[in-house]
């Protein structure tokens, strides 16, 4: 059994023609078991034949009479001629027994299982990756914060600063209103509250145990990466717009992990 990622499931199941039959059931087996991929399935027993090849031996000795009467090849020089006509051999198929085809059956759902185990194991690896880069989203998200507070900080007393020199006396009310909705529209913390609880939400369906949980995964990604081009678009900051380039990275490797999960 060879499995691939793929986001719907696709079989190929290549078989004796003696178990040509159970061609459905083994399909079924797979998809049930595997759920998705693209999936080939080969079968082959030692020592099978997959046809019976028999003599019709009445239909042969009458094309050798028949051949015969008008011409004086011997008729064992017509033998070989005349097993290449129609009707001279017949193709049977060869019959396994119940018994042994529930064992066959078995051994099937044996090796299938086998491949369900390799991916429980390769999803706890991709797990601790999902893990090692949710915390990384953590870890720059608060130094986003920190360095949005900060600079909204330095911003709004170097624009105090610079209005000491302006006579604004008469408009003063005017310029705390400019300034706050200037200061309004760097604010972020809205965006910082959404990510953390996307944070969250993802790792609670990651360790749910539900089998199906890469397309909400995937739909979760779509938000965080929302909320970090909006922090983005905003921050006109060096160390935010660092910041903000490595989320980036670590969301898109979650997100390629994530087309891998069921």
């Amino acid at each position: 059994v060879k499995s691939l990622n793929s986001r719907y499931f696709d079989s190929k199941i290549s078989i004796p023609s003696a178990l040509s039959t159970y061609e459905l059931e083994i399909d079924n087996i797979a998809k049930n078991k595997l759920l998705r991929g693209k999936v080939d399935l080969t079968i082959k027993i030692s020592g099978l034949n997959n046809d019976l090849v028999t003599f019709n031996k009445k239909v042969i000795k009458k094309y050798i009479d028949d051949l015969s009467k008008i011409t004086d090849f011997e008729r064992s020089m017509l033998l070989k001629s005349v097993l290449s006509l129609q009707n001279s051999i017949e193709k049977g198929q060869v019959k396994i027994s119940k018994s042994k085809i529930n064992v066959i059956i078995e051994k099937i759902k044996n090796v299938i299982d086998d491949v369900v185990d390799f991916r429980k194991k390769e999803g706890e690896n991709i797990k601790k990756d999902f893990e090692k880069n949710i915390h990384l989203l953590k870890k720059f998200s608060s130094v986003i914060e920190k360095n949005s507070n900060s600079h909204k900080e330095r911003i709004k007393e170097d624009l105090e600063n610079k209005s000491k020199n302006i006579n604004i006396e008469n408009d003063y009310g005017r310029f705390e209103q400019e300034l706050f909705y200037y200061l309004e529209k760097m604010d972020i913390n809205e965006e910082i509250v959404r990510l953390n609880s996307h944070f969250k939400f993802f790792l609670e369906i990651l360790n749910n145990n539900k089998i199906e949980k890469g397309k909400k995964l995937g739909f979760i990604c779509q938000e965080i990466g929302r909320e970090i081009n909006t922090i983005g678009s905003k921050c006109n900051n060096s160390a935010i717009q660092n910041s903000v380039v490595e989320m980036k990275s670590s969301l898109e490797k979650i997100r390629e992990q994530s087309l891998n999960v069921l």
